[in-house]
């Protein structure tokens, strides 16, 4: 059986994938960087690690070689670089593996996009509880900065593929949340991808300066795993044609989410469950002061996007391979668990977490 590649399999969404593919007997391939950390997956059966770098033609190529599926998984998402390097990662990264990967004859590439390519929701362009699907076009007179701009342009990337008949299909997680797939025993830890977690133990940890926004704007939030399920789900389709993805399909993308709640009642659920003091509306424009337990203020473009509302349905991806998400209160509770096992809050205490003392 030849190697299924995982681009971003050390990433906290791409540990899961590469975890549920080995669990199921794939042999994976792990494109990995020299300086990623690949603890948990350095000799694990069935799993392959080429170090490279997703922005280098040769080390794609290297990563390609053999393998008939490709997850591309891998992305920049930490905040504040500049423009050419989201450029590099995420644009152009995608049209060099996407080239490579049909000369090579991939039969199937699945690309994980983001909520981001799909543009925010609710007020000026619609009303506050507006909830996109996959018709939903990104004005691009609004992006906030160039992280956005970049994952956008990543899909017009792919769609040129798909117009072109090529095997490659596109899936839009919403904000991905859930336990990690490694081990963590303080904030500074936590995945940079695993970005809802890190502001909830942000605000358990007492360096939160309040709600984002007025905290009345929608985000759609999902559970790890079940956006694993989806890409799976996606990748193994079939269809009486033989063609994939399946013609029958209703789109070339679609939106991996779960549940679209307020962001204050994220906060007051989490509180609760946490035995945390719910936050209250920031002081200075409604944004986290600090992000990450880094002491470092919060980025334009980062905090000018948590103001405002990202509400999604994936009805067409449960109708079309089948897409389920679990219920908001599952999911955060079974992550409030693991967060209390690493020390993160200490559940129930109605105090501050550990991670408050560091």
């Amino acid at each position: 059986m030849s190697p299924t590649l995982v681009t971003g399999g050390t990433g906290f969404l791409g540990r899961h994938l590469v975890g549920a593919l080995a669990a199921r007997g794939t042999p994976v391939r792990v494109l990995a960087r020299a300086t990623s950390d690949t603890g948990g997956l350095d000799g694990v059966g069935g799993v392959e690690l080429v170090r490279g770098d997703i922005t280098r033609r040769d080390d794609l190529q290297r990563a390609i070689e053999g393998c008939e599926r490709v997850f591309h998984v891998a992305a920049e998402t930490r905040d504040e670089l500049p423009r050419e390097v989201y450029r590099a990662a995420n644009h152009d990264a995608v049209e060099t593996l996407l080239e490579l990967c049909f000369a090579a004859g991939v039969q199937r590439v699945v690309h994980t996009s983001s909520y981001f390519a799909m543009g925010r929701t609710g007020p000026p362009r619609n009303a506050e509880g507006f909830v996109a699907d996959e018709y939903w076009t990104h004005d691009p007179d609004d992006f906030h900065g160039p992280l956005e701009e970049s994952k956008y342009d990543a899909e017009h990337a792919v769609n040129q593929q798909v117009s072109a008949g090529k095997p490659v299909f596109a899936v839009v997680p919403t904000m991905i949340y859930g336990p990690e797939a490694r081990p963590v025993s303080r904030l500074e830890g936590l995945a940079h991808g695993n970005r809802i977690v890190r502001l909830l133990a942000e605000h358990a940890a007492g360096r939160g300066a309040g709600l984002p926004g007025d905290g009345r704007q929608l985000w759609n939030l999902v559970h790890v795993q079940d956006v694993v399920a989806g890409h799976l789900a996606a990748m193994d389709a079939g269809d009486p044609s033989g063609k994939w993805p399946p013609p029958r399909w209703t789109h070339w993308h679609m939106i991996l989410g779960g549940e679209n709640i307020a962001v204050s009642d994220l906060f007051a659920r989490f509180s609760r469950l946490a035995g945390v003091p719910p936050p209250k509306p920031a002081a200075t424009g409604g944004f986290f002061g600090k992000m990450f337990g880094a002491g470092r203020k919060a980025g334009k473009e980062r905090s000018a996007m948590d103001g405002h509302s990202w509400a999604y349905t994936s009805a067409m991806a449960g109708s079309d391979f089948g897409y389920r998400s679990r219920p908001l209160d599952e999911g955060l509770a079974q992550t409030v668990e693991w967060m209390a096992r690493c020390g993160l809050v200490k559940a129930g205490s109605g105090g501050r977490s550990p991670a408050s003392k560091a």
